[in-house]
């Protein structure tokens, strides 16, 4: 009599392998499309379009000022000198990573005795962002796309 033990032959496991390697596949797929979802979907469309017309009006105020900002990155710091600000106040400096909300930075600078400004990031930071600049009083702001490292960015 013949042995036909199914499990020690070949076609048979070849057979199973296949649809069990893509049933692996899709649950994988399935745990890194819920653990990194895109941060840039807006539920409120409306609110965010009314939102543009205030950006677009204190860029505009910022520029009857006057006021531009040259920045310089020194490995994981940031020296931000202003030309055209009266006083030195509080000015907040926000970084915008495009995809990843989780990476966004905001801190309050203050200026030191010479009137400029300096943040220190916990990393380099390297890659694209928008970088944002406007006073503790929200009267102008500045705002522009950069590309880390670099050594000398303009904000007009």
């Amino acid at each position: 009599m013949k042995n036909d033990n199914w499990f020690k032959q070949f076609w048979p496991w070849f057979l199973i392998i296949l649809p069990l390697c893509a049933v692996v596949a899709g649950i994988a797929t399935f745990v890194i499309a819920i653990e990194n979802k895109p941060d840039m979907v807006v539920d409120d469309y409306y609110t965010v379009g009314k939102a543009i017309n205030v950006d677009l009006s204190l860029l505009r105020e910022a520029q009857q000022r006057g006021i531009t900002a040259n920045i310089h990155q020194i490995k994981n710091v940031l020296r931000i000198d202003f030309t055209g600000l009266k006083k030195h106040s509080a000015i907040r400096l926000s970084l915008y990573h495009p995809t990843l909300a989780n990476r966004d930075l905001s801190s309050m600078l203050t200026a030191d005795a010479q009137g400029r400004y300096h943040f220190e990031s916990k990393d380099i930071l390297k890659g694209k962002w928008q970088i944002r600049l406007e006073p503790f009083d929200l009267n102008w702001r500045l705002e522009k796309v950069i590309y880390f490292p670099s050594n000398d960015i303009k904000l007009q």
